[in-house]
């Protein structure tokens, strides 16, 4: 599988660890959770952070841009006060504010197969930059359950994304990636 890493303010960080995480405002009031992350790997980047705010049967959600993010560590703080919020709150569905084929949750788990057709693995997580939102590197777990591998892999090892990415490797070279 594939890890989505995020590196926030120079930090690298799996996406999977960044959703979830309390979002406070720069008053240092919380405002919601991370929800979802918008990824565009064709450009190595996170576009969007969904933020989800309100009670489980009121939920709604806003998105914020790399620029409105103030910093991210324990918590992600973001640079907008409670009228700024409440001007970006518009939606209760988070399809309405990113596409699902951007949407990481819909992308972990995606068949990963080498230049030859041969299945690798599938996407774990993504590892993010946190300083400038990019995505680093894929995590993709490779074998069976007790002798599972984990190959980090780089956008240059990719040659397409669709309902399964494609690598620029061979499935004779794949042993390589793991091994490094």
């Amino acid at each position: 599988m594939v890890t989505l890493v995020l590196e926030i303010g120079g930090v690298l960080m799996k996406a999977s660890e960044f959703i979830g995480k309390i979002v406070i405002n720069k008053k240092a009031v919380e405002v919601g959770k991370v929800a979802e992350v918008s990824i565009v790997l064709k450009k190595c980047l996170v576009d969007k952070v969904v933020i989800s705010t309100g009670s489980t049967l009121s939920k709604k959600y806003f998105e914020v841009s790399e620029a409105e993010i103030s910093g991210i560590g324990d918590y992600m703080q973001i640079d907008l006060d409670d009228m700024e919020i409440e001007e970006k709150v518009k939606s209760d569905k988070i399809d309405k504010l990113i596409k699902p084929e951007f949407q990481y949750k819909k992308f972990v788990g995606k068949i990963v197969v080498s230049e030859d057709a041969m299945e690798v693995g599938k996407i774990e997580d993504v590892m993010i930059e946190t300083e400038g939102c990019l995505i680093n590197q894929l995590i993709v777990s490779t074998g069976p359950a007790f002798r599972k591998k984990r190959l980090m892999l780089s956008n240059e090892d990719i040659k397409h994304i669709g309902d399964y990415v494609i690598l620029k490797v061979p499935s004779n070279k794949i042993t390589e990636l793991a091994d490094q």
